[in-house]
């Protein structure tokens, strides 16, 4: 994490129960603005947790987990593939608006070079929001979707 009090770290298998974890609250905080069913045993049913575990981090702000991020190899929303793609990335509500998810994401892309796919359902103007201020803007691409019956806003820009 060096001088930068924000700071990523690949997750590992021991990890995957906190980001289990973590999901739940990144669908709470998504049920604001997109229904989802609770299941009778109290938790949102999430289970893609196995496709998006193929870059997994976590993200911290002075040594405290604050959120986390799955990165994938393809775009499910386009079918292009090879292409790093933002299947989920949380930041906790106490976190936001400090630059934190912001400098998270510039770490992860530094890992990443390439073509990256940013994807986010229309309904959802939080994160379009979020993603719209962050997102590097040379080169950037911007174009509507449609996939798994929902619209789609899916921004492309490379990474090098």
């Amino acid at each position: 994490m060096k001088n930068d009090p924000v700071g990523i770290i690949p997750a590992t298998s021991a990890d995957r129960s906190v980001i289990a974890q973590l999901i739940q609250l990144y669908l709470y905080d998504m049920a604001a603005q997109t229904p989802f069913d609770i299941g009778s045993d109290g938790r949102y049913d999430y289970a893609l947790l196995d496709d998006f575990w193929q870059y997994p981090y976590l993200i911290y702000w002075e040594k405290q987990l604050v959120g986390f991020a799955l990165v994938i190899d393809h775009c499910p929303v386009t079918g292009q593939s090879p292409c790093w793609f933002m299947a989920e990335y949380f930041v906790l509500r106490p976190y936001r608006g400090k630059a934190i998810g912001q400098r998270a994401f510039a770490q992860i892309c530094a890992r990443h070079a390439g073509l990256w796919h940013i994807a986010v359902q229309v309904q959802n103007t939080l994160a379009e929001g979020f993603w719209q201020k962050i997102v590097p803007k040379t080169g950037l691409q911007t174009r509507a979707a449609q996939f798994d019956g929902a619209h789609w806003r899916v921004r492309a820009f490379q990474m090098s």
